[in-house]
């Protein structure tokens, strides 16, 4: 087990989670059945030296990787929230111009959040909501399966971090979805 599974199974033990709970522990997202399908829910913090070395580029990745944890459920998201922190204008205006940048680019809206300018660090947290018609779960993956990688080579590292970007200079209809999006519930149906 990885360390950063072992995190998890610490957390789910300190909140009390049981594995006979119908929603599992431990994937990409939270997948919460809902009549034919599955809503699914994920958060993602974003290292704050990363956030204040590369503000705008660490906006966009906060939703890029939120987009990512949905997409590998097999589901479509449907909206973001945030939660910036920081003592720092300039830095926070990075943040959420990479943010908006990226929900443009991904035709994801941000809808709502929370921002603190008066914190004593600068943090970044973004949650995704998002939907699958049909769930793909690392739980009913078996041994002997084949796994497969799939990379867009079209990037370059950026900076001396370990960041592959493929991504920012890429077009729009790269990034979103082929298949048609499935429209959401109207409000009373949920």
């Amino acid at each position: 087990m990885s360390a950063l599974k072992s995190d998890i199974a610490i957390a789910v033990q300190r909140l009390g989670i049981s594995g006979d709970s119908p929603i599992r522990v431990g994937d990409d997202t939270a997948a919460i059945p809902r009549g034919d399908g599955y809503d699914l829910l994920a958060c993602e913090g974003m290292d704050p030296h990363f956030v204040v070395r590369m503000p705008w580029f660490a906006g966009w990745s906060s939703v890029m990787v939120n987009l990512s944890d949905i997409a590998a459920m097999g589901g479509t998201a449907k909206a973001l929230v945030n939660a910036i922190w920081s003592n720092d204008e300039q830095v926070a205006g990075e943040v959420l111009d990479g943010m908006r940048d990226a929900c443009t680019a991904f035709d994801v809206p941000m809808v709502g959040g929370h921002t603190n300018l008066h914190a004593d660090s600068t943090q970044l947290s973004v949650s995704v909501f998002g939907y699958a018609d049909h769930l793909l779960t690392s739980f009913d993956a078996t041994p002997g399966q084949s796994l497969v990688m799939a990379v867009d080579l079209e990037g370059e590292w950026r900076g001396q971090d370990p960041f592959w970007d493929a991504a920012t200079s890429a077009t729009p209809d790269r990034l979103r979805p082929t298949r048609p999006r499935r429209q959401y519930a109207r409000q009373g149906d949920c």
